[in-house]
């Protein structure tokens, strides 16, 4: 009996030996999933180099050690295999920004090790702990280590740095043979003064209220006074209808979609006061780790600095706020302003001479986020700085080029308080905002006007390009006339703006034949008479790039304008056009590409030949193959195989294709090779 009650015994103890051998084998085939998950993830992370994985990582790390806390609750142990997953990924982690990220390897080391140090010690401290406790205390540690593992990994993931090295294909080798290939300017090269607005329609000026025949709403004589004896473009696009995307094809000449910039750039610090998520903004709108304009692409202010020029940039930049995106490292000796929106957190301004960098602060803070959350003086501010800086250079005998970037009138909107200064917003207003622009930009102008050019006789004012322009449409307020569309939509309305010109001594609207009068009525009755030269060929803010490099005599030996052979430029030289040495709808462009967020939307083909009842004419096309509608009440509709006819319709009132349906295969076609193009060879690399 006792020998059978032996044998029973040894039975069930194999049984359950067997059973825990089991659960033991299950608690490690999970635990192996999850180590080859993490395993195959990290090295993905690793190899790409892409930030966009970074956060996901820190999410499978903080998942695993949820697993590991699960079934510690339930009593069943972790597991080695789930330790070692955890590991893993922050092993990954860490080396991931070793090696990939843009900051100095410093403070690479030291920032990620901090954020590592605790979520890793708490885990890695568990078989530690187990073998100097035991009972309760024992079994308590597991789940209390695992919170403050998870606690710790969620503080990682609100300050984890995702400033990290590009992935595109660099054109660092052609960027630096053109630039050294720039000859120094020749005497009497002129002076380059580029207004920058943001969010401002063309109908917000008064000198463009003339194609409304009505007075104006808001009174710019200052303005204004740029097109009289110069030259006013009535089909001037931005090349996107957001600013980044804009601002980057005004400075380089080329669609923003070559150095991957389709969207708005948001701050990335992740140390400020006060702090903002907006660092996580970036991986998930830019591929290819971009964080704004690429270090390799060539700006005017890189040719005109190359050239000798003294160059600033001052008021808004929103182009990147680290490392190559800066705007000293863009070409401009000097910078005032924010690398931010006025409506961003943080939104500080700085003084930026590039001195220290790399290696060191390449800026000092002159305004704290605090400090301009009243942003009443900040036009004044601003003027100032450009006038110091304007009479640095003059005092010092050398040229200037000054990039005015105000962030006007983008919302919020403020002003002066009609004089009162800082502290009352109770009146500001969108109008107030512009008129006092106005006023300030008009001691700008004056002090050109009245300053004696020593180097080619006559006033500053006669020797400087003056250019005058917006970023893109309207946004909350503003108007875009009868245009279709505002900001953020590639209709008419959210992508044509004003511009106006003026160099007096280059011959700027010097064709008296092409001049012609525009009477301006403003608010108090008075009316002024400008003469200008009225010019209605279309073309984009990235002409702009080719066309200061043609006045400022940026030539190659055949008397052309010297261009980087190495990429593409999209920009053609209007100087011919600004002169009236052709006429005023001369196309310089075939097509014109309007993009928004990396997609080409829409296409304008220019001078397209069609029959009508009284022969054979000409006129500009524009067509969509598919677009979102912009009214609100049918957000959620696609418009497609949409037709304009710019000519005769240039509010986009009416659709055309089932009439002309050859002219919408063209434009379809058109549209589709150069979507292919932006496929194959994105960065336009010749």
């Amino acid at each position: 009996m006792d020998k059978e009650m032996a044998e029973v015994e040894k039975t069930l103890e194999a049984e359950s030996s067997g059973a825990t051998e089991s659960k033991r084998s299950r608690r490690d085939v999970a635990g192996i999933i999850l180590l080859c998950i993490d395993a195959v993830f990290t090295l993905v992370l690793l190899a790409s180099g892409f930030n966009f994985l970074a956060l996901p990582a820190l999410v499978l790390a903080i998942a695993t050690a949820v697993f590991m806390l699960v079934r510690s609750a339930k009593g069943r142990p972790v597991g080695k295999y789930a330790y070692a997953a955890f590991l893993t990924v922050y092993a990954g982690i860490f080396l991931y920004f070793l090696i990939w990220s843009a900051e100095s390897f410093g403070k690479r080391l030291w920032w990620n090790l901090v954020l590592c140090l605790f979520p890793v010690a708490f885990v890695a401290l568990i078989p530690v702990a187990k073998k100097f406790l035991s009972g309760k205390a024992c079994k308590a540690i597991v789940p209390v280590m695992l919170a403050l593992a998870i606690a710790t990994s969620a503080v990682y993931a609100l300050f984890m740095n995702l400033r990290v090295r590009p992935t595109v294909d660099r054109m660092w080798e052609g960027h630096d043979e053109y630039l050294s290939s720039v000859k120094q300017r020749k005497k009497g090269s002129p002076n380059v003064l580029v207004i920058l607005m943001d969010d401002m329609a063309y109908a917000d000026i008064s000198a463009y209220s003339y194609q409304s025949g009505r007075p104006a709403t808001i009174d710019t004589p200052n303005i204004d006074s740029i097109a009289d004896n110069g030259v006013m473009m009535e089909n001037f696009y931005a090349s996107s209808p957001v600013c980044s995307p804009s601002r980057f094809s005004l400075l380089t000449g080329r669609y923003s979609s070559r150095g991957w910039l389709d969207n708005v750039v948001f701050p990335t610090t992740v140390e400020s006061d006060p702090w903002s998520p907006t660092h996580f903004f970036g991986p998930y709108q830019f591929l290819n780790n971009v964080d704004g304009i690429l270090g390799d692409e060539i700006t005017f202010a890189e040719v005109l600095q190359a050239a000798g020029y003294d160059t600033s940039c001052i008021g808004k930049w929103n182009l990147g706020d680290y490392g190559e995106y800066l705007p000293t490292e863009q070409g401009f000796d000097y910078f005032y302003g924010s690398y931010y929106v006025n409506d961003m957190t943080p939104y500080n301004w700085v003084r930026d001479t590039g001195e220290g960098y790399p290696g060191g602060a390449s800026h000092t803070e002159v305004r704290t986020h605090y400090e301009n959350l009243d942003q009443s003086e900040s036009t004044k501010l601003f003027t100032e700085e450009i006038l110091s800086s304007i009479r640095a250079s003059v005092d010092a005998g050398n040229p200037f080029c000054t990039f005015y970037t105000t962030p006007w009138p983008h919302y919020p909107i403020y002003s002066d308080n009609n004089g009162n200064g800082k502290g009352d917003a109770s009146d500001d207003s969108y109008i107030d905002c512009i008129e006092e622009f106005d006023r300030e930009l008009g001691r700008i102008l004056d002090y050109l006007k009245n300053t004696p050019d020593p180097e080619n006789g006559g006033t500053l004012y006669d020797n400087t390009v003056v250019i005058f322009t917006s970023d893109n449409g309207p946004g909350r307020e503003g108007a875009a006339g009868a245009l279709r569309g505002r900001k953020n939509t590639t209709f008419e309305g959210g992508m044509k703006v004003p511009l106006l010109v003026s160099y007096p001594a280059g011959g700027i609207g010097g064709n008296e034949s092409l001049q012609e009068p525009i009477v301006v009525t403003y608010g108090d009755g008075s009316t002024r008479t400008y003469t200008t030269s009225k010019i209605t060929s279309s073309s984009m803010n990235f002409d702009l790039f080719t066309t200061i490099l043609s006045l400022c005599g940026v030539t190659d030996g055949d008397g052309g304008v010297l261009l980087p052979t190495d990429r593409i430029i999209d920009g053609a030289d209007l100087s011919a056009l600004w002169r009236g040495e052709v006429a005023p709808d001369t196309a310089v462009h075939e097509a014109l590409y309007y993009q928004k967020k990396g997609s080409t939307q829409a296409v304008q083909l220019i001078g397209v030949e069609v029959e009508t009842e009284s022969g054979v004419k000409k006129y500009d096309f524009k067509y969509y193959s598919r677009v979102q509608s912009e009214n609100s009440a049918f957000f959620d509709q696609y418009y497609n195989n949409y037709l304009f006819n710019l000519d005769l319709d240039p509010i986009e009132g009416y659709n055309v294709s089932m009439v002309y349906p050859d002219v919408a295969a063209k434009l379809s076609e058109a549209l589709e090779t150069f979507r292919d193009g932006m496929k194959t060879n994105r960065r336009g690399i010749l």
